[in-house]
């Protein structure tokens, strides 16, 4: 198929220290226009979202695009309208943010939902004004998408992340109840949750401080109460169930990029992110054959980059064959 990877040139600039800056500074993070409500009654908090794309009636598919830990979710739905709006005008982005304290700096007193740093890219619970948990904000935003009475026409919901985000997507398909027709994209995280009993601390153990490698978030063990309702076995049954693709950015595979999880669970699935991915790949490949759906796409040419990532023609491809192959005679 031709023409998609030329679309680089024209999406929106993404600055790679958006990404790999190891400390954002206070208060950065752009807040997102939208509001969803997760929860109900004194129970409910708001969060912000950034919506593009098709309006809520005419959509007939969804992407949910969850930002990395520099939290940009307006930048993280402006790269998707990019790289799929003009060939998808069904498509409705859908772009949840997960603020850290320091957001919340001048912004008027509105009561938004908050996380610790990292805490949210595990699914952790909020620090404030309620203590939601990440995965719950991805619960209400697939009820919503899936709600009839606001988007008559949906039938097709992705769920994609890249960086910590993909960290919190994959977490998510692991513990979550959600229906199994919603697809699950993967991109480029820093670490995996593995079954049985891992890869073990292996050799060059990082000097970053962290769970052990047979606890939560990088096993089954330890998982949080969201998680607590089927057993091991269960879990990871329903995992390998899963429509999942991996997308793995061939160059990501620098084991001193400044945003890498170097702590020794972390280290022991591989140096860098393309090892991890590409060990992972071989973990559930040995311990479930052929019954695994799962998928991998190497990105040729590729780092740590969402618009990379997003807008490279194999990714494209995997993520709406069909509907690109379609849409091919109108590309320009």
């Amino acid at each position: 198929m031709a023409g998609i990877s030329d679309w680089s040139a024209r999406l929106t600039r993404y600055d790679r220290t958006m990404e790999e800056m190891t400390n954002p500074k206070q208060g950065d993070a752009e807040c997102a226009p939208g509001r969803l409500t997760v929860g109900s009654g004194p129970q409910a908090v708001r969060v912000p979202i950034k919506y593009e794309g098709a309006a809520p009636h005419e959509a007939r598919r969804a992407m949910i695009i969850v930002h990395g830990r520099r939290r940009d979710a307006v930048t993280y739905a402006r790269l998707a309208m990019d790289a799929f709006g003009r060939l998808m005008p069904d498509l409705l982005i859908a772009a949840p943010q997960f603020l850290a304290v320091q957001d919340l700096i001048g912004g008027g007193g509105e009561q938004l939902a908050y996380w610790g740093e990292r805490d949210w890219m595990e699914g952790g619970l909020a620090a404030g004004p309620l203590p939601i948990a990440a995965f719950a904000v991805l619960d209400a935003l697939c009820a919503h998408l899936a709600d009839r009475t606001r988007f008559p026409l949906i039938d097709d919901i992705v769920l994609a992340g890249h960086s910590a985000g993909g960290q919190l997507v994959h977490r998510y398909a692991i513990l979550s109840p959600v229906a199994d027709d919603v697809r699950f994209i993967v991109a480029n995280p820093s670490s995996y949750v593995w079954f049985g009993p891992g890869p073990g601390p292996g050799p060059g153990s990082g000097p970053e401080p962290g769970p052990g490698p047979f606890r939560w978030k990088y096993a089954l063990a330890g998982r949080p109460a969201y998680g607590a309702m089927l057993d091991d076995a269960a879990i990871e049954a329903r995992y390998v169930g899963r429509d999942m693709l991996y997308l793995l950015g061939a160059r990501d595979c620098d084991p001193a990029h400044p945003m890498l999880d170097r702590s020794a669970a972390a280290m022991a699935q591989g140096p860098h992110r393309l090892a991890r991915g590409r060990a992972y790949q071989a973990h559930l490949a040995e311990r479930h054959g052929a019954a695994l759906r799962h998928r991998w796409v190497e990105v040729p040419d590729v780092g740590h980059d969402p618009a990379g990532i997003l807008s490279a023609t194999v990714a494209q491809e995997a993520i709406w064959p069909a509907y690109l192959n379609l849409a091919d005679h109108a590309r320009p």
